[in-house]
């Protein structure tokens, strides 16, 4: 693999993009079949991914283990929060919405990181990413109207909020170099595991599901969210945001087909809109970042 990347690095970070994707794409599926109230889910799967990440992270990498007083600094703090909040709300969205549904509206996070960068950042949106940006946002607007009296739209607003904590996690990482910031996303997934408890109804699981809840939080979580964070350095962004597509179109496709969650009508209008958008964009800016200067 090391040699991979010194020949071909971007063949590398296809590589490893792909496989974090592929390990990810079943994880809503995992998620219907251990069943029962998502908050109890989002505890175990919180303190085990974080567990597993630290252990991994000293292990591996000792020395790049923050320094004392790096911990908890403001971006420290900043990563933590912000990965508790996406621990809460995206097993929040799970509970309250369809897979489809919490996975189509994921897709419009670098959207909302290219908002975030022109108010905080300064960066200029360019008129294309600003009619994409609209054309996102009206696909999720088109999914949330096919919501409304079936009880969904509470998880779509979850589904949001998971959204804006990754968009904002991704903003706040282009700040701190080449700093690592596992540890503290690590702690983040065991504060949000924690924050669950009191809102959790802790129920008695079977073999089958405790195997299943190991499988998410120490095999699916660790192994997808390493490998995504290893792939941008070795590709582009727009390249990125292609192969991660795989999973906003084979997660809702798999959760159908084995256990039959119909996504509606109105998902699959306001779902193609929002990947078709997302697509496009990705191929124009990658078309432009290979085209020589």
């Amino acid at each position: 693999m090391t040699s991979l990347a010194q020949r071909n690095p971007q063949a590398f970070g296809i590589l490893v993009t792909l496989c974090g994707v592929m390990i990810f794409v079943p994880d809503a599926l995992i998620m219907r079949l251990i069943g029962g109230d998502m908050l109890a889910l989002a505890f175990w799967r919180g303190v085990i991914s974080g567990s597993i990440f630290l252990l991994l992270n000293q292990i591996f990498a000792p020395r790049s283990m923050p320094a004392k007083g790096e911990w908890f600094d403001r971006k420290g703090l900043l990563i933590i929060a912000l990965n508790a909040g996406g621990v809460l709300s995206w097993c929040s969205a799970m509970q309250h919405t369809s897979a489809a549904n919490a996975l189509l509206v994921l897709a419009i996070a670098p959207f909302l990181a290219a908002i975030l960068s022109f108010f905080l950042l300064k960066e200029r949106i360019d008129r294309v990413t600003a009619l994409a940006i609209a054309l996102v946002f009206t696909g999720v607007l088109v999914l949330a109207s096919g919501s409304l009296g079936q009880g969904r739209l509470l998880g779509d607003g979850f589904a949001l909020m998971n959204a804006i904590t990754i968009a904002a996690y991704y903003v706040t990482l282009r700040t701190t170099g080449r700093r690592n910031m596992l540890p503290h996303l690590a702690l983040g997934s065991i504060l949000g595991g924690l924050l669950a408890v009191p809102f959790a109804d802790f129920e008695l699981v079977t073999t089958t599901q405790a195997l299943l809840i190991f499988l998410s939080g120490a095999i699916i979580l660790p192994g997808a969210a390493g490998l995504l964070m290893l792939g941008p350095r070795y590709l582009p962004a727009p390249e990125v945001s292609m192969i991660t597509l795989l999973e906003v179109i084979l997660g809702p496709l798999l959760v159908w087909a084995v256990i039959g969650e119909n996504p509606g009508q109105m998902t699959l209008i306001g779902g193609a809109i929002i990947v078709i958008t997302v697509a496009l964009h990705a191929l124009r800016r990658l078309t432009q970042t290979e085209s020589p200067a």
